[in-house]
């Protein structure tokens, strides 16, 4: 039963803005009391629809699926005998995989090794009961607790779900209140998603109890204030455009724990609308799926132009899963078609259970359509300058270019990366940025001195002026200015054109400045460099290659390389570049020697093929026999 107080339904009804609407049928729920038996699951899933769910495991995918996260759980197992030692993320993974296992299946080992882990984490005094540990770890043992209390309810005991009951609600109240001693508060940031995301989840599956002391449920403000404190946190963190403020890497992060609050209000509140709650997000998907590549990383399938102070390292985090349920009904075959083309499900390696989200919210009755058809092929976010120019949805040999502007610097993640181009093509990562640093060394741009790396200046922000796209798949330019390296009046066209009879593809920067002395890509170090006359070639451990010609400068051009520290001095989650299953804890910067202004023509190809000329003729750039053109 629902009710709603005459005050609220006026408040409600007279609310200027539609997307508060919800806020807020929070304050409508009757007592849990009033719910046989407190009924679960009732967070991202049903009961009613788990029977469903349940009954195609025997299907395809979805039975490598569960295959793959029984052998996950079975794993789980075996580490917890060989270590006994406490260490609240493998014991949060370990959680949430045996808890989606009861679900899935049913089987009480899985809920009794679900309480064993649970035992572990109520005893944690130094994170989970401690408000000034760090609320990101804090956040993720209160989302595990609250999926395990939910998925598990009818395997254990009464005084079992009591007392994960009772901790529920002291942390949530807790990570509510406060994200501990360096958490950054800023509403944008996606700390601010993980603390409203885990206490919104966590207030929808707690059960309401003690009827005697509280005449309405305790948790009713905490939901109604952290429900609209996600919605100003989303609408902060996501552009109108779809693009995260932050990073795409980060926008994947901080979603496994804003996507399962908004899937739990949509179940729980029949008037709940996303695209009304956050309008913002309707092409956020599309965003991140326009810049990432299947190309192997570490573990799985995945890279994306490292942004900001980001990495390349993807992971959908089960994200791209949860977009079945979240985004509208016309993305939804573009989104099945780009998690077949992502996640491999008997490969797929994820030790906190990603894998819950496909087996819950993967259609079997959608045809997957490649996003090309929705064009898709191209991006661009005006707010904060980012142009994306794909060639197709095919393979990891795809190719994606991409731009960045930097014209907003929010008060998170802010990387040097202000006017600067990335690269991702025929299976590798060519032009890439610092990772996990703000330190300007590892930034592929146009610096101001031959000897020094500039500081980064955090004031430097920069202007999407103009942009075009060609045909769907065949390139385009854009044309932006600005620097966060010191570099005056930094004025930079790129150019991209994947239609041209000579190359595979053919990319083209013109830089114009006031002071620039170097101009400076980054590359992963397991590209070899070889030198020339007029520029470099750098060829790939699969053979493919790119080839760099300068343009108008005087012959042999001055080149300059060595070694940056991919993620600078980061130590926490800076795992190098990770490819083919081995990381590498370098990029190999080169630079070219110049006078203000500079013309780099690039020319990528595949293993055995060569390259075009590239020459200068009447204030043509002409590449084999056709001249580059903006049409």
């Amino acid at each position: 039963m629902i009710y709603l107080l005459p005050f609220w339904q006026y408040f409600l009804a007279n609310l200027p803005v539609k997307q508060l609407i919800l806020g807020f049928t929070l304050l409508i729920s009757c007592p849990l009391s009033a719910l046989a038996q407190f009924e679960h699951p009732r967070s991202i899933v049903t009961q009613s629809q788990m029977k469903i769910i349940r009954e195609r495991l025997s299907n395809e995918p979805y039975q490598t699926m569960i295959a793959n996260v029984i052998r996950t759980g079975e794993q789980h197992l075996s580490e917890s005998k060989e270590k006994q030692s406490y260490d609240p993320y493998q014991e949060s993974d370990r959680l949430g995989v045996w808890a989606y296992l009861y679900l899935f299946t049913e089987e009480l080992r899985w809920a009794d090794l679900a309480w064993q882990a649970t035992e572990k984490i109520l005893a944690d005094t130094v994170y989970l009961k401690n408000p000034l540990a760090k609320g990101l770890t804090r956040a993720r043992l209160l989302q595990k607790l609250a999926y395990a209390y939910d998925f598990c309810y009818s395997a254990w005991s009464e005084p079992q779900r009591q007392l994960v009951n009772d901790a529920l609600f002291e942390v949530l109240y807790s990570v509510h209140t406060t994200m501990g001693y360096a958490a950054n508060y800023n509403i944008e940031s996606n700390w601010m998603g993980v603390r409203y995301g885990s206490v919104i989840l966590a207030s929808r599956v707690w059960d309401w109890t003690d009827t005697i002391n509280y005449t309405r449920s305790p948790v009713l403000p905490l939901q109604w204030d952290a429900t609209k404190r996600l919605q100003d946190h989303i609408q902060a963190n996501v552009y109108p455009s779809g693009w995260n403020v932050e990073s795409m890497s980060y926008h994947i992060y901080n979603w496994t724990f804003v996507g399962p609050a908004l899937i739990t209000l949509q179940n729980q509140l029949r008037s709940f609308s996303v695209l009304d709650y956050v309008p913002n997000t309707e092409h956020s998907l599309q965003a991140l799926m326009s810049s990432v590549v299947s190309i192997k990383n570490r573990y799985n399938r995945g890279y994306t132009a490292d942004l900001s102070d980001d990495d390349m390292m993807f992971s959908t985090g089960g994200v791209l899963a949860m977009g079945f349920s979240l985004f509208p009904d016309e993305q939804q075959s573009a989104l099945k078609w780009m998690h077949d083309y992502l996640i491999e499900p008997e490969n797929y390696q994820a030790s906190d259970g990603q894998l819950m989200y496909s087996l819950l919210f993967y259609p079997s009755d959608i045809t997957a359509q490649n996003p090309a058809s929705l064009h898709w092929n191209t991006f661009v976010g005006e707010e904060t300058g980012v142009a994306i120019f794909r060639n197709r949805f095919q393979d990891e040999n795809d190719i994606v270019a991409t731009y960045h502007a930097k014209a907003n610097r929010i008060r998170g993640h802010q990387g040097p990366d202000t006017n600067t181009i990335r690269l991702l093509g025929l299976g590798v990562p060519w032009i890439i940025g610092g990772g996990r640093t703000g330190l300007t060394a590892g930034q592929s741009n146009l610096f101001p001195s031959e000897t020094e790396t500039a500081k980064k200046d955090d004031k430097g922000l920069g202007e999407l002026r103009d942009y075009s796209f060609f045909n769907e798949g065949s390139g385009g330019y854009v044309f932006g200015s600005g620097s966060a390296i010191g570099t005056r009046d930094h004025r930079r066209r790129f150019y991209v054109n994947f239609d041209h009879p000579s190359a595979e593809a053919v990319f083209v920067v013109q830089d114009s400045s006031a002071n620039g002395r170097r101009w400076r890509i980054n590359t992963p170090e397991f590209n070899q460099f070889s030198a020339a006359e007029d520029g470099y070639t750098l060829t790939a451990p699969n053979g493919s290659s790119l080839k760099f010609t300068v343009l108008n400068a005087n012959k042999p051009i001055k080149l300059d390389t060595g070694k940056v520290p991919y993620g600078g001095k980061t130590k926490q989650h800076n795992f190098g570049i990770i490819y083919q299953g081995k990381s590498y804890p370098f990029s190999r910067y080169i630079d070219v020697l110049c006078d203000q202004n500079i013309t780099v023509v690039m020319t990528l190809q595949p293993k055995g093929k060569t390259h075009p000329k590239v020459i200068s003729k009447d204030e043509e750039i002409w590449v084999g026999e056709k001249a580059v053109s903006d049409d």
